[in-house]
């Protein structure tokens, strides 16, 4: 009986994030890979919307090690935090990667900002570090932002309702009844 092989379905999106290293002639070589919604959602970030950041790599082979150095520049959006409307979070930042290729290794290795890999390796997957960029570079808080005079720029009847939620507006004619409880026993 031969055994069942189904095909392993292979998203072109992630096949862009590897990097072939096998072969590759020693110096400079560089790739531009755009993380559009297809990437926001295979890597599964919560609540993100939709972006666009467009990611150059400079890659540089050297004969026992390997440096990558990215730049992301783009946007994403994210509920605000406060009213849930989108927010437009624009990135501009950098990461460096160094990955040291060494003999007889079984499993890749990673450390803060290097990776250790077998020298035979063909190529490098660099799909979770991405993603990992781009969360780890995500406000830990996201709002509108204010005006020019201060005010939010959030939805203003959400803020109206929320104002209203967090400061009832207590009725003048109608008393707590823990209240009235306490001055029955206090009369009596």
């Amino acid at each position: 009986m031969q055994p069942n092989l189904e095909k392993v379905k292979i998203d072109p999106k992630k096949e862009e994030f590897k990097l072939r290293i096998s072969g590759v002639e020693l110096g400079k070589h560089s790739f531009s890979i755009d993380c559009d919604n297809r990437f926001f959602e295979l890597a599964e970030i919560p609540d993100l919307q939709e972006g666009l950041v467009k990611l150059q790599i400079e890659m540089e082979v050297f004969e026992k090690m390997i440096t990558l150095d990215f730049h992301f520049d783009g946007f994403v959006m994210l509920p605000c935090d406060r009213c849930l409307e989108p927010v437009r979070i624009d990135l501009d930042f950098d990461e460096h990667l160094v990955v040291k290729l060494v003999p007889l290794l079984e499993e890749t290795q990673e450390e803060e900002d290097m990776w250790i890999v077998n020298e035979n390796e063909y190529e490098l997957d660099v799909f979770h570090y991405v993603y990992e960029a781009i969360t780890l570079a995500l406000p830990i808080r996201i709002i509108h932002p204010d005006d020019e005079n201060g005010n939010s720029t959030c939805n203003p009847e959400i803020l109206k309702k929320l104002e209203e939620l967090t400061n009832p507006v207590p009725k003048e004619d109608e008393i707590d009844p823990r209240w009235e409880a306490l001055k029955k026993i206090k009369k009596s």
